[in-house]
């Protein structure tokens, strides 16, 4: 895996925003707004090379990768280059490849600006408004099953327009033509598969610069004695458009890398990452403009700017929905677009050899010990945990995988921690005991006292206890910090004494990780100390929750519980590291994305549902509506994914976490609750009936995925925690909390 940029992107960022401060500044956007068209940009542009990127070496352009090219559109849009770039890159493109000829060499020279409507017209369209057509030399269009090249007519028809796009209506009857029937087609679908992925390479640069924009004015602006940027009012809208807006960066590499492995789904996700891009970025400029208040809308301020042009370029080929339609056809008909050459894609989204290998060996495990035959559920949570399995699991060496073997472990990566997560999830397997058991093993590997490691590793190890979390209290739920229950110093003991609220498994296990208040005159993070305490302790009462999702948690009481010193876990007053230590595990160190796999899960189960499902005589999956429904949610589905491969990379290259672990949880959480509600109304009311009752839908997947879906921004810290955290890490705004 590897989702850095490598030394010649990042040389490649630095001087295409050095070129377009300086070619592209607001000061030149403004002054070019009248004509939409920037002529001393267009022929520096061509001087760099920029414009004729994507054609060969040989007919005198770049070569370059599609990747490469993305990096050079971002850094456009976040300048907001005016003109056509993506529109004419392409045209290079197709020019290259049909013998473009006289008009090839004059585009590459930029003597002659040559751009492409990304779109298809119907054979007897007899005009179509073309981006920068007002100062275009030629224009190639997709006529019916000809791609036909068509030079600057006589009279042409420029208009005003939305983003200063220059644009004008163009005849098009006449024309030569570069291809005809099936090739014409070809060319032409990879012509608009690239302007989509460059377009939406551009929206993000655009709309990351607006947050960047709204993030500082809201630093500095004082409303009622405050900067407003202390307001999660005003903060936590732009936490969400910034973590939409990196979905969206993470769409358009994921496309480039799954076209250059030749996965069937790659035209999808080409689809995909426009869809969401044009979507993503109308929001967040919109939540921008909105922050600058009355402001925004002056013409003095630049964010009005970046607001116009993310809803106009997003429309420049028609409405962008309409390629959820595409993905639809990508992923579940048989879609005959075609992609462009990609070249050297210098990213990787794929576990890699060892982990795929290390897979096999969990499948081969799984099917000589089939969860099922054990009584394993993982709709039970916690009571989904069946003791013998995980026995056979620790003898495999399996449960504790990336542990040493002195410890009962495989010594293998987090990338193999992955896929083996991924193989124990589909089949069935509760993970969350055997995942809390990973992470408390290894954080008492770390702070452990000799005397306790002897007393519980072999037992973890075989696979004869497992643990549970006490951090969170009535009165302190994500705010870990304010624990109230008390530790105090008795000899060799210690008295414990308190609540814990939400303690899952309490029931089930042998031992809890409990966070304690050992000085309450200290600082709030500083009074605080770990134990790891014998659930069989005397002074300990257990009373079960039930929940909405069907899992049962616990309410847990401690009454002049006494412990051992040696069940001490870190120093005295140091428990705020070793909880940290444990979150470190638990965030970068090989996590499934359970709610991303819930969340795809639905999906399935929504689609099995429309093939089967008949509607007026026709499968439901046939409707458009439908599809650009279930389209809209495999987005979604595919970007929680994505962050949480992006999380799992950070935390396994050690690279520093600069908020994509909240923005995981946060997007993840968010978009499987809307999703989960949208489609239990989509297949209702079939969706309603629970697993077990005559008719449910895919064993109830629905009705269950919509109460579970209901946790995901409460547990593991809540959406709002994550959102003040995501304002600060990566807007660079103060804090939100106060």
């Amino acid at each position: 895996m590897r989702l850095g940029l490598e030394n010649d992107q990042q040389l490649l960022v630095d001087s295409f925003d050095e070129f377009f401060a300086r070619e592209s500044s607001p000061d030149r956007v403004r002054a070019a707004e009248a004509a939409g068209f920037d002529s001393g940009l267009w022929s520096a542009l061509a001087a760099t090379g920029a414009l004729s990127l994507r054609v060969p070496p040989h007919l005198g352009g770049g070569g370059a990768s599609l990747f490469d090219t993305c990096i050079v559109l971002e850094r456009a849009g976040r300048h907001l280059a005016t003109g056509p770039v993506a529109g004419a890159i392409v045209a290079g493109s197709l020019l290259a490849a049909s013998g473009g000829g006289d008009y090839l060499n004059a585009a590459v020279d930029g003597c002659s600006v040559v751009t492409f409507v990304p779109a298809q017209l119907d054979a007897d369209a007899s005009r179509v408004l073309v981006e920068g057509g007002a100062h275009a030399d030629a224009v190639i269009l997709w006529r019916g099953d000809h791609l036909v090249l068509v030079a600057r007519p006589e009279v042409i028809e420029p208009v005003s327009d939305l983003g200063a796009a220059g644009f004008a209506w163009w005849p098009t009857e006449s024309g030569t033509a570069l291809a005809t029937g099936p090739e014409a087609g070809r060319l032409a679908a990879a012509g608009v598969a690239e302007w989509r992925i460059l377009t939406a390479a551009a929206l993000v640069g655009l709309a990351k610069r607006s947050l960047e924009l709204a993030a500082e004015y809201a630093s500095h602006r004082i409303q009622f004695d405050r900067v407003i940027a202390t307001f999660q009012g005003i903060a936590h809208p732009l936490a969400d458009a910034a973590t939409e807006i990196e979905g969206a960066r993470l769409l358009v590499w994921d496309a480039i890398w799954r076209a250059g492995q030749g996965q069937p789904d790659a035209a999808a996700t080409f689809s995909m990452a426009f869809a969401w891009a044009a979507e993503a970025a109308t929001r967040a400029t919109g939540t921008a403009l909105h922050t600058f208040g009355g402001y925004g809308l002056a013409l003095e301020y630049d964010v009005q700017l970046h607001q116009r042009r993310a809803k106009a370029w997003s429309a420049v080929a028609g409405d962008p929905r309409s390629a959820l339609l595409e993905v639809a056809d990508g992923l579940w008909g048989e879609s005959l677009t075609s992609l462009p050459e990609v070249g050297d894609v210098p990213i990787d989204f794929g576990l890699g050899e060892e982990a795929e290998a290390f897979r096999q060996q969990v499948r081969k495990f799984l099917a000589d010990h089939p969860p099922a035959s054990y009584g394993c559920d993982i709709r039970g949570g916690w009571d989904g945990h069946s003791v013998e399995f995980h026995r056979a699991l620790a003898s495999s060496g399996m449960a504790f995988a990336n542990w040493p073997p002195k410890y009962g472990g495989l010594q293998k990566g987090p990338y193999e921690m992955t896929a083996m997560l991924q193989e124990l999830y589909s089949s069935g397997v509760s993970l969350h005991p055997i995942a809390n058991a990973q992470m408390v093993g290894q954080t008492i590997l770390r702070f452990a006292q000799p005397e306790l490691l002897d007393e519980v590793m072999p037992k973890l190890c075989r696979g004869e206890v497992i643990t549970c979390l006490g951090y969170t209290e009535p009165e302190s739920g994500s705010d870990v910090a304010a624990a109230k229950t008390r530790a105090v110093r008795d000899g060799d003991e210690w008295v414990i004494d308190g609540q814990k609220m939400f303690t899952s498994g309490a029931d089930i296990c042998q031992y809890v990780f409990l966070l304690t208040r050992t000085d309450p005159d200290a600082a709030k993070h500083k009074g605080l100390t770990m134990f790891l305490v014998p659930l069989n302790s005397e002074g300990i009462e257990i009373h079960p929750i039930h929940t909405l999702s069907g899992e049962k948690t616990n309410a847990v009481f401690y009454t002049g519980v006494r412990v051992p010193d040696r069940y001490r876990i870190g120093e005295v007053n140091g428990g705020m590291g070793v909880i940290g230590y444990a979150l470190e595990i638990e965030h970068g160190g090989g996590g499934v994305g359970l709610f991303a796999r819930a969340h795809a899960d639905a999906l399935d189960a929504a689609v099995e549902w429309a093939r089967t499902n008949m509607s007026n005589g026709e499968p439901t999956l046939s409707d458009p509506v439908v599809r650009t429904r279930l389209a809209r949610v495999a987005t979604r589905a595919r970007i929680s994914a994505l962050f949480n491969l992006q999380s799992l990379w950070r935390g396994a290259e050690g690279r520093p976490n600069r908020g994509e672990g909240p923005m995981s949880k946060l997007f993840s959480a968010e978009a499987y609750i809307e999703d989960s509600s949208d489609l239990v109304d989509l297949a209702a009311p079939v969706s309603l009936v629970s697993a077990g009752s005559a008719g449910a839908l895919s064993d109830g997947e629905l009705e269950f995925g919509y109460r579970l879906s209901a946790a995901t921004s409460i547990y593991g810290g809540s959406s709002e925690i994550m959102r003040s955290i995501i304002a600060e890490a990566v807007l660079g705004m103060p804090r939100s909390r106060n």
